[in-house]
């Protein structure tokens, strides 16, 4: 018995000193081993260390996930593995979310594109997804075009199908959403990942009319926009692509919630326009300007006084009837913007060549900014009949509060009276400085520092609003303002923009057309002989 266990074992020997004489033969067998789970430390360990494919596979198993050990496995995997690729992927990706790190999001890239290399279907998926979430939509549509026509895995095929058309949603390409929607696919029964899309689809009128969408979607059809009576005004709001679409519908929920000017306006279901329709130049710090000739393509289709656009970055601004405005902009931000529509001008500080800010006003202009002269003469009550004539908020102010006074007479003899309403009354209505103007008001000609401005811009209110700070409250007294003269200082309608747009180029007959759009909404003669003249 005892010889035949030395023989054994020397025959065994032997074979393993001809078996490592073939590299070949020697990793075949120790996969085998391995793969049938019949091995000993020693055969693991040698395995393990010459890089065998089945023992690396069985210590990633067993190795601590995001271990330094299990990393370095995972990246000897991924050099013939798409899983192993895939899976590294993944593991940055998340980290980079969680750390906000770009370059844990190049490296994220770095291994998806390994496991396309090596054939991974699902890599080529996921990588385009996160060029989508990145913005990158040229990118993504590229890398999901790597796909083969035809896709085994139902769910693959329904995830690729699904960001194939949102992809070409947000690039503008509605004639490929149109292809992509009647496509087999789409064809095909109720599933999870398709239908909630389609009746995204249907709801922001992205394609109208798709005999699909009328069989898929059991949705009620949306009647046309019609002001409620309680409105000021109604906005259609506009966005590019479905992830900023509803983010515009919970825009609008917060803003109902939270804002008291939501009363005034009328927001219906936001609505898609394509990016091809659009020629905007929206960059970060910088005020969002469009092409407004642009707003033609969709005019006939809007029935709201106002429109407005948001985009992916730009700072947010009103234009005459047009709202521009970003993803980051919050419900504070957009009740400022509304607040312009309405009427009411910003009581920060506006640029110096602010057409506003040139001089004294010749008439009254906003709810709540009166531009005018800092000093009067003549009888106190007469000059104050001169001044609130000028004043959208006279009404409000008691006649028991001052809005003159005195001057000293060493100050200069031909001034009697300072415009301005007493700190002691600065709880009443009356007339405050607003910083509004104080870059400009100084004139042209006097530069010195000790010169007084000639004029000033004026406000109802001496504490800090929502048209100062964002986040501050739009005021009471501001909505009774509001409500006195509701229509007086309301913007024009978006198609007085359009004529702007066309006059601006030369069109003048497609500009006096669009001012007739422009005047329909006008139910007060001297605002519609002023929308005709283009003189608003």
């Amino acid at each position: 018995m005892r010889f035949d266990k030395i023989y054994c074992y020397i025959l065994l020997l032997s074979l393993m000193i001809s078996l490592s004489s073939s590299s070949f033969f020697l990793a075949d067998y120790l996969t085998q081993q391995l793969h049938k789970n019949n091995y000993h430390a020693g055969q693991f360990s040698y395995a393990l260390k010459h890089d065998y494919i089945a023992a690396i596979t069985i210590a990633e198993k067993t190795a601590n996930i995001a271990s330094t050990h299990w990393l370095t496995l995972n990246q000897t995997l991924a050099k013939s593995q798409k899983n192993a690729a895939l899976k590294l992927a993944y593991w940055y990706q998340k980290k980079a979310q969680q750390e906000d790190n770009i370059a844990l999001v190049t490296t994220a890239i770095m291994w998806f594109e390994q496991a396309i290399r090596l054939q991974s279907q699902q890599a080529m998926v996921a990588l385009a997804q996160l060029y989508f979430q990145q913005g990158k939509f040229a990118l993504a549509q590229t890398t999901l075009g790597q796909l083969p026509a035809m896709i085994n895995n139902i769910n693959l095929a329904e995830t690729h199908s699904v960001l194939a058309i949102k992809i070409a949603v947000s690039l503008g390409d509605v004639a490929l959403v149109k292809q992509l929607v009647n496509s087999t696919v789409f064809k095909q029964e109720a599933n999870s990942k398709i239908q909630p899309l389609l009746a995204q689809l249907d709801k922001y009128a992205v394609i109208k009319d798709s005999p699909l969408l009328i069989s898929k979607v059991n949705g009620q059809v949306q009647l046309p926009f019609e002001a409620l009576s309680s409105c000021i005004t109604s906005l259609q709001l506009f966005a590019t692509n479905l992830e900023h679409l509803k983010h515009l519908e919970q825009l609008i929920n917060s803003f109902n919630e939270q804002q008291v000017l939501a009363q005034y306006v009328c927001l219906p279901i936001p609505r898609y326009i394509s990016r091809k329709r659009l020629d905007c130049q929206a960059h970060a710090q910088q005020a969002i300007y469009c092409n407004e000739a642009h707003w033609q393509s969709v005019a006939k289709d809007v029935t709201s006084r106002h429109i407005g656009l948001m985009l992916n970055e730009g700072g947010a601004n009103v234009h005459l009837g047009i709202l521009y405005f970003d993803v980051e902009d919050n419900a504070d931000v957009f009740s400022h913007e509304i607040s312009h529509l309405l009427g009411f001008v910003d009581e920060y500080p506006l640029s110096k060549n602010h057409d506003k800010c040139q001089g004294v006003q010749h008439k009254p202009f906003a709810h709540n900014i009166a531009v005018l002269a800092n000093y009067y003469q003549g009888e106190r009550k007469q000059v104050r009949a001169r001044v609130l004539a000028e004043v959208a908020w006279a009404s409000k102010i008691k006649a028991s509060t001052p809005i003159l006074q005195a001057v000293d007479e060493n100050f200069n003899e031909k001034i009697k009276w300072r415009l301005g309403t007493p700190i002691a009354f600065k709880e009443q209505v009356g007339l405050y400085l607003a910083e509004s103007c104080q870059q400009s008001s100084t004139g042209k000609a006097l530069s010195a520092s000790h010169v007084a401005p000639r004029y000033s811009a004026f406000k109802p209110l001496n504490r800090r609003t929502q048209l100062r700070y964002f986040a501050n409250e739009f005021p009471q007294e501001y909505l009774n303002i509001l409500k006195a003269k509701p229509f007086a200082y309301l913007m024009p309608s978006f198609h007085y923009n359009i004529a702007l747009a066309l006059y601006q180029q030369g069109d003048i007959v497609g500009a006096k057309f669009w001012l007739a759009q422009a005047a329909v909404w006008e139910s007060e003669a001297l605002r519609k002989a002023r929308i005709l003249s283009g003189s608003f």
